[in-house]
Protein backbone atom coordinates (compact mmCIF):
# COMPACT_ATOMS: atom_id res chain seq x y z
CA UNK A 1 0.00 0.00 0.00
CA UNK A 2 1.43 3.96 -0.93
CA UNK A 3 0.06 6.57 0.87
CA UNK A 4 0.60 10.08 0.57
CA UNK A 5 0.31 11.99 3.95
CA UNK A 6 -0.68 15.72 3.55
CA UNK A 7 -0.62 18.44 5.49
CA UNK A 8 -0.52 22.59 5.32
CA UNK A 9 2.62 24.15 6.84
CA UNK A 10 3.10 23.77 10.89
CA UNK A 11 5.05 21.61 12.60
CA UNK A 12 2.24 20.59 15.02
CA UNK A 13 -0.40 20.34 11.95
CA UNK A 14 2.29 17.34 10.39
CA UNK A 15 3.03 15.99 13.87
CA UNK A 16 -0.46 14.82 13.71
CA UNK A 17 -0.33 12.13 10.69
CA UNK A 18 3.66 10.76 12.09
CA UNK A 19 2.26 8.18 14.35
CA UNK A 20 0.05 6.76 11.60
CA UNK A 21 3.13 7.41 9.30
CA UNK A 22 5.55 5.42 11.37
CA UNK A 23 3.53 2.65 11.80
CA UNK A 24 2.72 2.25 8.15
CA UNK A 25 6.53 1.90 7.51
CA UNK A 26 6.87 -0.52 10.13
CA UNK A 27 3.93 -2.51 8.64
CA UNK A 28 6.04 -2.48 5.28
CA UNK A 29 3.53 -0.19 3.74
CA UNK A 30 5.36 2.57 1.33
CA UNK A 31 4.63 6.31 2.76
CA UNK A 32 5.69 9.98 1.77
CA UNK A 33 4.58 13.48 3.28
CA UNK A 34 3.59 16.17 0.71
CA UNK A 35 3.24 19.73 2.43
CA UNK A 36 5.07 23.42 1.84
CA UNK A 37 8.56 23.09 1.08
CA UNK A 38 8.90 24.72 5.15
CA UNK A 39 8.24 21.35 6.62
CA UNK A 40 10.81 19.45 4.36
CA UNK A 41 13.20 19.71 7.56
CA UNK A 42 10.61 18.58 9.89
CA UNK A 43 9.54 15.57 8.09
CA UNK A 44 12.95 14.24 7.60
CA UNK A 45 13.72 14.40 11.05
CA UNK A 46 10.86 11.47 11.44
CA UNK A 47 12.29 9.64 8.79
CA UNK A 48 9.81 10.21 6.07
CA UNK A 49 10.20 10.62 2.38
CA UNK A 50 8.87 14.64 1.69
CA UNK A 51 7.43 16.43 -1.40
CA UNK A 52 6.72 19.71 -1.44
CA UNK A 53 3.17 21.22 -2.25
CA UNK A 54 0.91 23.98 -1.48
CA UNK A 55 2.39 27.34 -0.43
CA UNK A 56 2.99 28.45 3.59
CA UNK A 57 0.20 30.10 4.87
CA UNK A 58 2.17 32.91 6.61
CA UNK A 59 3.71 34.37 3.84
CA UNK A 60 0.56 34.30 1.23
CA UNK A 61 -1.34 37.47 1.14
CA UNK A 62 -4.81 36.35 1.03
CA UNK A 63 -4.04 34.18 4.20
CA UNK A 64 -2.35 36.72 6.22
CA UNK A 65 -5.81 39.25 5.22
CA UNK A 66 -8.18 36.62 6.31
CA UNK A 67 -6.09 35.24 9.23
CA UNK A 68 -2.97 36.56 10.95
CA UNK A 69 -4.74 40.06 10.76
CA UNK A 70 -7.58 38.70 12.90
CA UNK A 71 -5.30 37.04 15.06
CA UNK A 72 -3.05 40.44 15.68
CA UNK A 73 -6.66 42.43 16.82
CA UNK A 74 -7.87 39.70 19.02
CA UNK A 75 -10.67 38.55 17.22
CA UNK A 76 -11.33 35.18 17.05
CA UNK A 77 -14.82 35.19 14.96
CA UNK A 78 -12.90 37.09 12.31
CA UNK A 79 -10.30 34.27 12.63
CA UNK A 80 -12.26 31.38 12.31
CA UNK A 81 -14.07 32.85 9.38
CA UNK A 82 -10.77 33.73 7.49
CA UNK A 83 -9.57 30.45 9.06
CA UNK A 84 -12.93 28.29 6.79
CA UNK A 85 -11.80 30.31 3.66
CA UNK A 86 -8.29 29.71 3.62
CA UNK A 87 -9.06 25.51 4.84
CA UNK A 88 -11.85 25.89 1.62
CA UNK A 89 -9.98 28.40 -0.63
CA UNK A 90 -7.00 29.19 -2.91
CA UNK A 91 -4.55 27.22 -0.75
CA UNK A 92 -6.55 24.22 -1.22
CA UNK A 93 -6.62 24.33 -4.92
CA UNK A 94 -2.76 24.85 -5.07
CA UNK A 95 -2.38 21.73 -3.04
CA UNK A 96 -4.41 19.98 -4.78
CA UNK A 97 -2.77 21.10 -8.27
CA UNK A 98 1.15 19.97 -6.88
CA UNK A 99 -0.49 16.72 -5.40
CA UNK A 100 -1.77 15.51 -8.94
CA UNK A 101 2.05 16.30 -10.07
CA UNK A 102 3.17 14.42 -7.29
CA UNK A 103 0.84 11.01 -7.88
CA UNK A 104 1.29 11.12 -12.01
CA UNK A 105 4.72 9.47 -11.18
CA UNK A 106 4.02 8.18 -6.86
CA UNK A 107 0.69 6.68 -7.57
CA UNK A 108 -0.70 6.46 -4.45
CA UNK A 109 -3.40 3.96 -3.29
CA UNK A 110 -4.60 6.53 -0.25
CA UNK A 111 -4.52 10.01 0.75
CA UNK A 112 -4.35 10.60 4.52
CA UNK A 113 -4.57 14.17 5.12
CA UNK A 114 -4.38 16.65 8.34
CA UNK A 115 -8.13 17.56 9.01
CA UNK A 116 -7.97 21.37 7.89
CA UNK A 117 -6.02 20.27 4.40
CA UNK A 118 -8.27 20.17 1.64
CA UNK A 119 -5.84 19.61 -1.12
CA UNK A 120 -5.59 16.38 -0.75
CA UNK A 121 -9.27 16.06 -0.80
CA UNK A 122 -9.75 17.47 -3.88
CA UNK A 123 -6.67 15.46 -5.02
CA UNK A 124 -8.11 12.04 -4.03
CA UNK A 125 -11.38 12.70 -5.57
CA UNK A 126 -9.35 13.42 -9.13
CA UNK A 127 -7.26 9.99 -8.91
CA UNK A 128 -10.53 8.34 -7.99
CA UNK A 129 -8.80 7.18 -4.49
CA UNK A 130 -9.96 7.06 -0.98
CA UNK A 131 -9.07 9.83 1.47
CA UNK A 132 -9.01 9.90 5.38
CA UNK A 133 -8.69 12.98 7.29
CA UNK A 134 -7.16 12.63 10.77
CA UNK A 135 -8.95 15.30 13.32
CA UNK A 136 -6.94 18.43 14.19
CA UNK A 137 -7.11 20.79 16.68
CA UNK A 138 -9.47 23.16 14.30
CA UNK A 139 -11.92 20.17 12.52
CA UNK A 140 -14.56 20.63 14.74
CA UNK A 141 -14.85 24.49 12.87
CA UNK A 142 -15.33 22.49 9.90
CA UNK A 143 -17.98 20.16 10.53
CA UNK A 144 -20.38 19.03 6.79
CA UNK A 145 -22.63 22.09 7.08
CA UNK A 146 -19.89 24.38 6.69
CA UNK A 147 -18.19 22.50 4.14
CA UNK A 148 -20.38 21.31 2.31
CA UNK A 149 -20.94 24.26 -0.16
CA UNK A 150 -17.54 25.69 -0.33
CA UNK A 151 -16.24 22.20 -1.43
CA UNK A 152 -18.71 21.89 -4.02
CA UNK A 153 -17.41 25.56 -5.28
CA UNK A 154 -13.67 24.56 -5.21
CA UNK A 155 -14.34 20.70 -6.99
CA UNK A 156 -16.18 23.03 -9.89
CA UNK A 157 -13.14 25.17 -10.08
CA UNK A 158 -10.56 21.59 -9.97
CA UNK A 159 -13.45 19.95 -12.83
CA UNK A 160 -14.94 17.67 -10.20
CA UNK A 161 -19.10 17.24 -10.29
CA UNK A 162 -20.82 18.38 -7.15
CA UNK A 163 -22.32 15.82 -4.70
CA UNK A 164 -25.47 16.20 -2.38
CA UNK A 165 -23.80 14.16 0.19
CA UNK A 166 -23.28 16.68 3.51
CA UNK A 167 -20.57 14.41 4.83
CA UNK A 168 -18.51 14.53 1.64
CA UNK A 169 -15.10 16.08 3.98
CA UNK A 170 -14.92 12.83 5.57
CA UNK A 171 -16.98 10.59 3.44
CA UNK A 172 -14.41 7.81 3.62
CA UNK A 173 -13.04 8.05 7.59
CA UNK A 174 -11.95 10.35 9.77
CA UNK A 175 -10.01 9.30 12.37
CA UNK A 176 -9.07 11.52 16.05
CA UNK A 177 -6.07 10.69 18.55
CA UNK A 178 -9.08 11.24 21.26
CA UNK A 179 -10.93 8.71 23.32
CA UNK A 180 -14.90 9.95 22.30
CA UNK A 181 -15.18 11.68 26.24
CA UNK A 182 -12.90 14.31 25.10
CA UNK A 183 -13.95 15.22 21.43
CA UNK A 184 -17.65 15.99 22.86
CA UNK A 185 -20.44 16.44 19.38
CA UNK A 186 -17.75 18.68 17.52
CA UNK A 187 -16.91 15.28 15.42
CA UNK A 188 -19.16 13.78 12.89
CA UNK A 189 -19.63 10.01 14.36
CA UNK A 190 -20.38 8.37 11.28
CA UNK A 191 -17.72 7.68 10.05
CA UNK A 192 -15.69 8.96 13.39
CA UNK A 193 -13.04 6.26 14.33
CA UNK A 194 -11.04 6.43 17.44
CA UNK A 195 -7.76 5.13 18.26
CA UNK A 196 -4.54 5.48 20.80
CA UNK A 197 -1.90 7.61 20.05
CA UNK A 198 1.50 6.91 20.33
CA UNK A 199 4.76 9.50 20.61
CA UNK A 200 6.32 9.78 16.87
CA UNK A 201 10.37 8.90 16.82
CA UNK A 202 12.63 11.80 15.63
CA UNK A 203 16.27 11.11 14.64
CA UNK A 204 17.05 14.23 17.09
CA UNK A 205 15.45 12.47 20.09
CA UNK A 206 17.91 12.66 22.80
CA UNK A 207 18.50 11.72 26.47
CA UNK A 208 17.97 14.26 29.20
CA UNK A 209 20.25 13.13 31.77
CA UNK A 210 19.52 16.23 33.73
CA UNK A 211 15.88 15.12 34.34
CA UNK A 212 17.03 12.51 36.48
CA UNK A 213 18.92 15.21 38.90
CA UNK A 214 15.76 16.81 39.23
CA UNK A 215 14.89 17.06 43.27
CA UNK A 216 12.68 14.43 44.42
CA UNK A 217 11.07 16.62 47.43
CA UNK A 218 9.40 18.78 45.04
CA UNK A 219 6.59 18.60 42.71
CA UNK A 220 7.29 18.96 38.67
CA UNK A 221 5.42 21.91 36.68
CA UNK A 222 6.11 21.72 33.31
CA UNK A 223 5.41 24.62 31.26
CA UNK A 224 5.31 24.95 27.34
CA UNK A 225 2.78 27.23 24.98
CA UNK A 226 3.82 25.47 21.69
CA UNK A 227 5.59 25.85 18.80
CA UNK A 228 3.37 28.57 17.20
CA UNK A 229 3.24 31.19 20.10
CA UNK A 230 7.08 31.99 20.44
CA UNK A 231 6.84 33.15 16.84
CA UNK A 232 3.97 35.58 18.27
CA UNK A 233 5.56 37.61 21.40
CA UNK A 234 2.50 39.89 21.18
CA UNK A 235 0.76 37.46 22.53
CA UNK A 236 2.67 35.13 24.21
CA UNK A 237 5.34 36.83 26.18
CA UNK A 238 2.51 38.53 28.25
CA UNK A 239 1.81 35.13 29.55
CA UNK A 240 4.99 33.32 29.97
CA UNK A 241 6.47 36.18 32.01
CA UNK A 242 3.11 35.59 34.60
CA UNK A 243 3.95 31.83 34.58
CA UNK A 244 7.49 32.14 35.33
CA UNK A 245 6.46 35.12 38.07
CA UNK A 246 3.75 32.30 39.40
CA UNK A 247 6.41 29.44 39.46
CA UNK A 248 9.14 31.59 40.97
CA UNK A 249 7.45 32.06 43.85
CA UNK A 250 6.01 28.26 44.30
CA UNK A 251 7.82 25.61 46.34
CA UNK A 252 8.20 23.21 43.02
CA UNK A 253 10.64 22.01 40.37
CA UNK A 254 9.69 24.29 37.15
CA UNK A 255 10.50 23.85 33.32
CA UNK A 256 9.19 26.24 31.25
CA UNK A 257 10.09 26.15 27.82
CA UNK A 258 10.34 29.71 26.02
CA UNK A 259 10.91 28.70 22.91
CA UNK A 260 13.71 27.20 20.69
CA UNK A 261 16.63 29.44 20.38
CA UNK A 262 15.22 32.28 22.80
CA UNK A 263 17.53 34.27 25.13
CA UNK A 264 16.68 33.30 28.34
CA UNK A 265 17.73 37.36 29.56
CA UNK A 266 14.28 38.20 28.05
CA UNK A 267 12.44 37.02 30.84
CA UNK A 268 15.21 38.39 33.21
CA UNK A 269 16.80 36.15 36.10
CA UNK A 270 15.01 33.26 37.73
CA UNK A 271 15.69 31.21 40.93
CA UNK A 272 17.72 27.89 40.73
CA UNK A 273 14.85 25.80 41.06
CA UNK A 274 13.31 27.34 37.71
CA UNK A 275 14.85 25.93 34.21
CA UNK A 276 14.09 27.81 31.11
CA UNK A 277 14.79 25.58 28.41
CA UNK A 278 15.93 27.12 25.06
CA UNK A 279 16.18 24.01 23.11
CA UNK A 280 13.69 21.40 21.25
CA UNK A 281 12.75 18.61 23.60
CA UNK A 282 10.46 15.86 24.04
CA UNK A 283 7.14 17.20 25.29
CA UNK A 284 5.82 13.39 25.92
CA UNK A 285 8.52 12.77 27.69
CA UNK A 286 8.87 15.65 30.01
CA UNK A 287 5.19 14.78 30.93
CA UNK A 288 5.78 11.79 32.35
CA UNK A 289 7.95 13.03 34.85
CA UNK A 290 5.94 16.23 35.34
CA UNK A 291 3.25 16.60 38.06
CA UNK A 292 1.15 19.87 36.29
CA UNK A 293 1.42 20.38 32.54
CA UNK A 294 0.70 24.56 32.08
CA UNK A 295 -0.26 24.87 28.17
CA UNK A 296 -1.38 26.80 26.30
CA UNK A 297 -4.03 24.49 24.68
CA UNK A 298 -2.91 23.55 21.27
CA UNK A 299 -3.94 20.40 19.91
CA UNK A 300 -0.87 18.39 19.91
CA UNK A 301 0.03 19.90 23.48
CA UNK A 302 -3.51 18.46 24.76
CA UNK A 303 -3.07 15.13 23.12
CA UNK A 304 -0.11 14.61 24.68
CA UNK A 305 -1.13 16.35 28.32
CA UNK A 306 -4.11 13.91 28.24
CA UNK A 307 -2.04 10.91 27.20
CA UNK A 308 0.51 11.00 29.86
CA UNK A 309 -2.52 11.81 33.00
CA UNK A 310 -0.74 15.09 33.76
CA UNK A 311 -2.96 17.22 35.41
CA UNK A 312 -2.87 20.67 33.05
CA UNK A 313 -3.29 24.29 33.90
CA UNK A 314 -4.71 25.42 29.86
CA UNK A 315 -4.33 29.49 29.39
CA UNK A 316 -6.12 29.56 25.68
CA UNK A 317 -5.21 32.12 23.24
CA UNK A 318 -6.72 32.11 20.17
CA UNK A 319 -7.76 29.37 17.60
CA UNK A 320 -8.88 25.89 18.57
CA UNK A 321 -7.02 26.44 22.18
CA UNK A 322 -10.63 27.76 23.76
CA UNK A 323 -12.45 24.80 22.52
CA UNK A 324 -9.63 22.51 23.81
CA UNK A 325 -9.87 24.12 27.31
CA UNK A 326 -13.04 23.74 27.34
CA UNK A 327 -12.56 20.14 26.77
CA UNK A 328 -10.01 19.70 29.55
CA UNK A 329 -12.44 21.24 32.24
CA UNK A 330 -15.37 19.18 31.47
CA UNK A 331 -13.45 16.17 31.59
CA UNK A 332 -12.24 16.62 35.04
CA UNK A 333 -8.13 16.54 33.78
CA UNK A 334 -7.73 20.58 34.65
CA UNK A 335 -8.19 24.41 34.55
CA UNK A 336 -9.05 26.23 32.15
CA UNK A 337 -7.26 30.32 32.57
CA UNK A 338 -8.12 32.14 29.34
CA UNK A 339 -4.93 34.37 28.54
CA UNK A 340 -6.95 37.06 29.11
CA UNK A 341 -7.45 36.21 32.64
CA UNK A 342 -3.70 35.71 33.22
CA UNK A 343 -2.34 37.17 36.19
CA UNK A 344 1.30 35.34 38.23
CA UNK A 345 -1.79 35.51 41.06
CA UNK A 346 -4.55 33.49 38.78
CA UNK A 347 -1.50 31.24 37.93
CA UNK A 348 -0.27 30.44 41.48
CA UNK A 349 -3.88 30.07 43.07
CA UNK A 350 -4.61 27.44 40.01
CA UNK A 351 -1.18 25.83 40.50
CA UNK A 352 -2.18 25.21 44.38
CA UNK A 353 -5.57 23.79 43.35
CA UNK A 354 -3.88 21.61 40.74
CA UNK A 355 -1.30 20.29 43.17
CA UNK A 356 -3.28 19.90 45.98
CA UNK A 357 -6.63 18.75 45.21
CA UNK A 358 -6.73 14.73 44.45
CA UNK A 359 -9.85 15.43 41.97
CA UNK A 360 -7.66 16.73 39.38
CA UNK A 361 -5.09 13.74 39.56
CA UNK A 362 -7.30 11.40 39.66
CA UNK A 363 -9.97 12.38 36.66
CA UNK A 364 -6.54 12.83 34.52
CA UNK A 365 -5.69 9.26 35.34
CA UNK A 366 -8.77 7.96 34.33
CA UNK A 367 -8.70 9.98 31.34
CA UNK A 368 -5.54 8.45 30.27
CA UNK A 369 -7.31 4.90 30.57
CA UNK A 370 -9.79 6.18 28.07
CA UNK A 371 -7.06 6.88 26.15
CA UNK A 372 -5.10 3.49 26.60
CA UNK A 373 -8.21 1.77 25.67
CA UNK A 374 -8.48 3.14 22.14
CA UNK A 375 -7.46 0.58 19.46
CA UNK A 376 -3.73 1.00 18.57
CA UNK A 377 -1.84 2.93 15.94
CA UNK A 378 -1.16 -1.12 14.56
CA UNK A 379 -5.08 -1.63 14.09
CA UNK A 380 -5.72 1.43 12.48
CA UNK A 381 -3.03 0.72 9.57
CA UNK A 382 -4.95 -2.53 9.71
CA UNK A 383 -8.64 -0.69 9.11
CA UNK A 384 -6.93 1.27 6.40
CA UNK A 385 -5.46 -1.70 4.43
CA UNK A 386 -8.99 -2.96 4.51
CA UNK A 387 -10.60 -0.03 2.75
CA UNK A 388 -7.81 -0.04 0.13
CA UNK A 389 -8.43 -3.23 -0.19
CA UNK A 390 -12.35 -2.84 -0.67
CA UNK A 391 -12.08 0.16 -2.88
CA UNK A 392 -10.00 -2.27 -5.73
CA UNK A 393 -12.42 -5.01 -5.28
CA UNK A 394 -15.44 -2.46 -5.81
CA UNK A 395 -13.88 0.03 -8.04
CA UNK A 396 -15.45 2.92 -6.07
CA UNK A 397 -14.18 4.44 -2.95
CA UNK A 398 -15.05 2.70 -0.17
CA UNK A 399 -15.98 3.94 3.30
CA UNK A 400 -15.15 2.48 6.41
Amino acid sequence: MRILFTAHAGKSHLRLLIPLAQAAVRAGHTVAVADDESMREESVRYGLPFFPAGFDWSKDPFCVEAMALPLFRGDQEAYEDGLVRCVLGPPALAAARDLLGIAADWHPDLIVREGEEMGGLLAAEKLGIPHVAVAGGSTHLLPPAVTHAPLNALRAEFGLPGTDEVNCAYRHGLISWLPAECTGDDLDPRTLRHYRQTAPYRSDDGSLPWLAELPDDKPVVYASIGTMAPSMPWMSDEVLNDVIEAVCGLDCTALVSIGVGRDPEDFGTVPAHVRLITEWVPQDVLLEAADVFITHGGHSSIREGLRSGTPMLVTPMYDDQPNSAEHVADVGSGINLPACSVTAETVTEALERLLSEPSFRLRAAAVRRSVLACPPVEQLVTDLEALVAATAQEETCASW
